[in-house]
């Protein structure tokens, strides 16, 4: 099994919200962009919040800019088969805490999702908001209750 790598932060002078994932899907992977995968209801939970399109990488980034978020993943590298957060091992996480003392207008961070979150508690003291799964894989979770959800702590 091969050890892949995940993706450079994109982060923006003056950010306020950094947003973990765990580690991009292997769609994300072939795509060379965060939460590629169609059926992740990440940038369709933005363009709800924000009002922004989100029909290319580009407006993408932009959609993050605009709004002072930063995004990047908990996992640098890791062992996994397929895509699915359960099946990660042998973890290297990325260097969260400098980061954060590279942008000190970071103000908040939220995990997408239980593992993100997990992982963040795992490798650092870092005090962060657990929001659920924007993955198809969390399927009780509508892109409505996603929106209200993410809305609340984005403000």
């Amino acid at each position: 099994m091969c050890r892949i790598i995940g993706f450079d932060a994109i982060v923006h002078k003056n950010d306020k919200v950094l947003i973990l994932g765990s580690m991009p899907s292997v769609k994300s992977l072939q795509e060379q962009m965060y939460y590629a995968n169609p059926n992740n209801r990440f940038w369709p939970m933005l363009q709800a919040i924000y009002h922004m399109p989100i029909e290319t990488n580009e407006q993408k980034k932009q959609i993050l800019e605009k709004n002072h978020i930063a995004l990047w993943d908990i996992c640098h590298s890791c062992i996994r088969p397929g895509s699915l957060d359960s099946h990660i091992k042998e973890i290297v996480p990325n260097d969260i805490v400098s980061l954060l003392k590279e942008n000190p207008s970071i103000e908040r961070i939220i995990c997408n999702g239980k593992t993100s979150y997990k992982l963040l508690k795992k490798y650092f003291d870092l005090d962060a908001i657990s929001c659920p799964s924007t993955s198809s894989a969390n399927a009780s979770m509508r892109l409505d209750d996603l929106v209200k959800i993410y809305k609340e702590v984005l403000k």
